[in-house]
C-alpha cells in the first residue's frame, strides 16, 4: 500500500479477529486509518469472512468508493489509481482471468473467470455497494459469486495486476488456491512469479 501511485485521500478499513491484536504501523499522508476488532475472535475452525466483511461494511458511507484489498495477495502499485478509474463507468469493477500462486507449493495458476473477478480483485460504488452487503448476509462462502452474478452497473478488465498469493503460513484459505491439490505450473525455480510480479518474488522465497 506505500507504494502505491493513487494520489487522492484513503481511508483504510483494517478488519483483525485475529485472537492477539495485530500491530499496525503503516503511516501515509492523506491516508487514515480504521482500525474494527468484531468479537468473538476467530478460532480454529470458523469462517468468519463474511461476518468481518459486514463489519467493515458499517464504516462504509453510500457514497463512498470501496476497493476490495486482502493481506495476503499482491497488489501492483497501480492497482487503487486503476480501480479508480473504472470505477467512473460502472458501480461493480473488477480484473477478470485471475492469477493464482500457491508459495507451499510452489505452483501458479492462470485461471478462465471471465464472468465475473475474484473478490481480492474488486472494488465498487453505489448500489454495488448495497449488493455486497446482501451478499455476505446471504452466504459464507463464494461471495464473489454471489455478488457479481447480481450486478447490474458491472465492468470486467484484462490487466494482471492482482495476484492471489496461497500457502502462506496462518489461518488456511477456503479457496482452491489453497488446497494441497492445487493444480497448476509447477514453479521450482520461480521463474513464473517473477514474470508474474517482477522482483517482489524475493518476498516469498
Amino acid at each position: 500500500m506505500m507504494r502505491q501511485t493513487y494520489a487522492g485521500p484513503v481511508r483504510w478499513i483494517i478488519v483483525d479477529d485475529g485472537p492477539e491484536a495485530q500491530p499496525v504501523t503503516f503511516s501515509r499522508d492523506d491516508w487514515e486509518l480504521v482500525v474494527i476488532r468484531p468479537a468473538p475472535h476467530w478460532r480454529p475452525g470458523r469462517n468468519t469472512q463474511a461476518r468481518n466483511l459486514l463489519a467493515g461494511l458499517d464504516a462504509v458511507a453510500p457514497d463512498d468508493h470501496l476497493v476490495v484489498i486482502e493481506d495476503d495477495d499482491w497488489y501492483a502499485p497501480d492497482w487503487i489509481q486503476t480501480v479508480a478509474g473504472q470505477m467512473a463507468s460502472a458501480e461493480l469493477v473488477g480484473e477478470h482471468r485471475a492469477r493464482y500462486y500457491n508459495v507451499a507449493l510452489r505452483r501458479g495458476r492462470q485461471l478462465g473467470n471471465a464472468s465475473h473477478a475474484s473478490l481480492c480483485s474488486t472494488a465498487m460504488r453505489g448500489s454495488a455497494i448495497a449488493g455486497f452487503r446482501k451478499a455476505c448476509q446471504r452466504s459464507e462462502k463464494f461471495i464473489d459469486l454471489d455478488l457479481w452474478r447480481r450486478a447490474r452497473s458491472r465492468r470486467l478488465f484484462a490487466g494482471h495486476r492482482v495476484v492471489g498469493i496461497k500457502g502462506l503460513p496462518g489461518r488456511g484459505g477456503i479457496g482452491m488456491g489453497h488446497r494441497d491439490d492445487f493444480r497448476g505450473q509447477d514453479d521450482l525455480d520461480g521463474a513464473l512469479l517473477r514474470e508474474w510480479i517482477g522482483d517482489d518474488a524475493r518476498l516469498y522465497a
